[in-house]
């Protein structure tokens, strides 16, 4: 799941414009004011904050901060499902499934570039084996249908696609690019439609 740190960076990154007081940012977070108080002096230093006034933080540099998230997030171990569905078939189900597309499907959603066969989703932890019992079962060997174990933090920021919910677009950027592959050319071609760079 999401460390302290990379949750205070999506939530500057999905609210930039945003000027936070540390304690609320601290509250949102559910981290304590000493640990974001630390986070606030090393982001600054890395100029991705600044600190206007003495009570108020804010985003400095989208692009870094971007940058500094891409470098911390893991992709949470995958649970690949054997399912007899295909593809459409998922699609259609997972419109009335708790769910947040990521990766390769979601950026198709989003910029149709680099067609898939794959279908890759968020899923709450706690609701992960409900969810694989909906569609399949779970395979030892990997799919094309794969899950990834979440907490609520992964849905900040989502929104619906065709019926679907999907990862932020800055969740799908950092996702796709921290799978590497083709996964860094899709993440450039949705930076590129969506200016993330600022380039």
């Amino acid at each position: 799941m999401e460390t302290s740190t990379e949750k205070v960076i999506k939530l500057l990154l999905t609210f930039p414009k945003r000027k936070w007081k540390q304690k609320e940012l601290a509250e949102a977070v559910g981290c304590s004011k000493a640990f974001l108080s630390k986070l606030t002096k090393k982001l600054i230093e890395k100029g991705i904050l600044a600190r206007p006034y003495k009570n108020q933080i804010i985003l400095l540099s989208f692009t870094n901060a971007l940058n500094f998230w891409q470098t911390m997030r893991k992709l949470p171990k995958p649970v690949y499902i054997k399912t007899n569905l295909n593809q459409e078939e998922i699609i259609k189900k997972l419109e009335k499934t708790p769910h947040c597309l990521t990766l390769f499907y979601a950026a198709w959603l989003r910029i149709k570039f680099m067609k898939t066969n794959t279908v890759e989703v968020y899923v709450l932890k706690n609701e992960i084996n409900k969810f694989v019992k909906i569609f399949g079962k779970e395979s030892n060997e990997p799919t094309n249908f794969i899950v990834f174990p979440a907490d609520k933090y992964v849905f900040l920021g989502s929104e619906k696609i065709n019926n679907l919910r999907v990862v932020s677009l800055v969740q799908n950027y950092v996702d796709l690019m921290i799978y590497g592959g083709s996964g860094v050319r899709v993440a450039l071609k949705l930076a590129e439609k969506y200016n993330l760079l600022g380039v």
